[in-house]
């Protein structure tokens, strides 16, 4: 069976579907194909319907992944330019490969080249930021799949959208054991709102494991990150930035003397990238109530801060 014949009995599935509610009531039809699944798979038959040169241009793409696996010089290959020159009518293709995967989708022979295959189609069709794909990017998040790659890439979908639906997703997932929320803590940082940074602050005021606390320096640095809130982008937002950044660094220097070896090192170099204009005042009156190795190390903060060619 091809896939035109397996797209048309899915059409044919959601039609009696359609036609059940009709006689019955609509709810139960969407329950039954998943509700966010039963819109997916609307918008990708009618892409179908209008763009079917669209899937065409992601078969040819996808065969492309094989030889850049095999090219690769470190752990994934790059894969994500060959589907983003495909332009925005490749967002249903791409999804339809993620939220319906089928064995008979092309696809390259090996794991490497399967995973890079994946990553790549979620970080293109990510960067289209469409509200309907949230609970998609949600549930790779949370999914069986737990492959690095795959839940960074959910997640940084998600931080792009910055609606509030992805905000308490992230949030949420951030506040999980395992894997997937060592990946949320990591990058939820990529979404600039107020909500994310205050959960980040609360997190890292708990005084988590090394580990963690590096984890949340980098993304309070995202977050804060003095040179992004100069971008076109986030200039419009700059009261909000304002206070994102004098909240990061508040909480990066309260934390800094609770820590030493990488994780200082990882704090310091936070504190440097958000450049908060509060910050040496911060950072003297952290000096004012320490002593011995805390106040040594206020002090080293200070003089780095100084020294910053990013000033």
């Amino acid at each position: 069976m091809n896939r035109k014949t397996c797209r048309g009995l899915g059409a044919a599935l959601l039609l009696l579907l359609a036609t059940t509610a009709a006689a019955s009531d609509a709810p139960h039809a969407t329950s039954l194909l998943g509700g966010w699944r039963a819109v997916l798979r609307e918008q990708i038959d009618r892409a179908w319907r209008e763009t079917p040169e669209a899937f065409s241009r992601l078969d040819a793409a996808t065969a492309q992944v094989e030889a850049l696996d095999a090219q690769k010089r470190g752990m994934l290959a790059t894969v994500s330019p060959v589907f983003r020159e495909l332009g925005p009518q490749a967002l249903w293709p791409m999804v339809e490969r993620l939220a319906f995967p089928s064995t008979k989708d092309p696809r390259p022979t090996r794991d490497s080249g399967r995973l890079a295959l994946m990553v790549g189609l979620m970080e293109v069709a990510g960067e289209q930021r469409d509200a309907r794909l949230v609970p998609l990017w949600k549930e790779l998040l949370v999914g069986p799949d737990t492959r690095r790659p795959v839940l960074r890439a959910a997640a940084r979908a998600l931080a792009r959208m910055e609606s509030p639906e992805a905000v308490q997703t992230l949030i949420a997932v951030s506040r999980q054991s395992g894997r997937a929320g060592e990946v949320a803590r990591e990058t939820m940082g990529e979404c600039r709102k107020l909500e994310v940074v205050r959960a980040l602050v609360e997190a890292l005021d708990a005084r988590p494991t090394p580990a963690d606390a590096r984890r949340l320096a980098r993304a309070l640095a995202d977050a804060g990150s003095a040179w992004a809130w100069k971008t076109p982008e986030l200039s419009a937002r700059q009261e909000e930035g304002a206070a994102i950044r004098r909240l990061a660094a508040e909480a990066l220097v309260r934390a800094y003397p609770h820590y030493d070896g990488d994780v200082r090192q990882a704090l310091s170099n936070a504190v440097l990238r958000v450049d908060a204009p509060e910050t040496p005042a911060l950072i003297d009156a952290a000096r004012s109530g320490a002593e011995g190795p805390r106040r040594a190390a206020l002090d080293a903060l200070a003089e780095r801060l100084a020294r910053s060619p990013l000033r």
